[in-house]
């Protein structure tokens, strides 16, 4: 199964994604984009063991003076090492982890009903969160397997014309297409009428579409008159950044990461079975 069909596929979990959003620290933005690093060292396993069967022939006097603030910073940075060669995804989860392993790392996850996804969870104390979002949902499938990441942004007290949430979509935007490239952009423009002059210097009412950032921008984001998303992917990840805007009038971004790469290794076992 080609990377191509996976990445289709996404687009396709994209527009229910869009639909479902709509209902009701800048030093640290960088850290939601970084799934560079690999956690592996299948050494610090045994290293670990071995440390702790030490402390424990240790004679009582000995272990009082051993330097307990720094032996838990060690055992913290094992731990680590050990989690896997699974990729780190963003707010420092893990892509491919279980639901006992995800609480393994400290985070809080209470379980929510969503349409078409099972084995959904809020997830609370993320190992690495980020101001400018006020939740993040966690989805880990029928196999137990964290596959998609949905984060919402902090709801704005915004002006007509949505200034504050394009600014947050613009820094985003940004971001996410330097982490993962290949960015695409869906605008809808809201439809208005206009009163021009005609040839002959009478009044007619004509249809245009309303620019981005327009006097009422706000209102037709809120009506579904206007819309605007854009999607990012690589050969692993692709996400999709939306603007949103909830029954209040308050605006927010939304950001769905999918992992592709279990997405394809789910359809190919579904393939295999039929």
């Amino acid at each position: 199964m080609k990377t191509s069909s996976i990445i289709f596929l996404f687009f396709l979990l994209l527009s229910g994604t869009i639909a479902l959003a709509q209902a009701p620290a800048d030093a640290m933005r960088g850290v939601m984009l970084d799934e560079s690093a690999d956690y592996v060292d299948e050494e610090a396993s045994a290293d670990a063991v071995d440390a702790a069967r030490k402390l424990l022939r240790e004679r009582p006097q000995s272990l009082r003076r051993q330097n307990f603030p720094k032996l838990r910073q060690k055992t913290h940075a094992d731990t680590a090492r050990i989690i896997t060669r699974s990729q780190a995804a963003p707010f420092g989860l893990i892509w491919g982890a279980s639901i006992g392993e995800t609480k393994n790392q400290g985070i809080l996850l209470t379980p929510i009903e969503e349409k078409d996804y099972v084995n959904n969870f809020t997830a609370a104390k993320l190992p690495k969160p980020i101001a400018d979002f006020d939740k993040v949902d966690l989805t880990f499938g029928e196999e137990n397997k964290l596959w998609r990441i949905i984060a919402y942004g902090n709801l704005l007290n915004d002006d007509s014309t949505a200034s504050k949430v394009l600014r947050e979509y613009k820094i985003y935007s940004a971001l996410l297409a330097k982490k993962y490239g290949n960015k695409q952009e869906f605008f809808t423009p809201a439809q208005i009428n206009v009163t021009e002059k005609n040839a002959r210097g009478q009044d007619i009412t004509v249809q245009k579409e309303a620019p981005l950032g327009n006097p009422d921008f706000l209102n037709q984001l809120a009506q579904g008159t206007a819309s605007l998303y854009s999607t990012y992917h690589n050969d692993e990840v692709g996400a999709a950044l939306a603007i949103n805007v909830d029954g209040d009038k308050k605006s927010y971004i939304v950001i769905d990461y999918k992992n592709l790469k279990i997405l394809q290794a789910q359809e190919q076992k579904t393939l295999d079975a039929l």
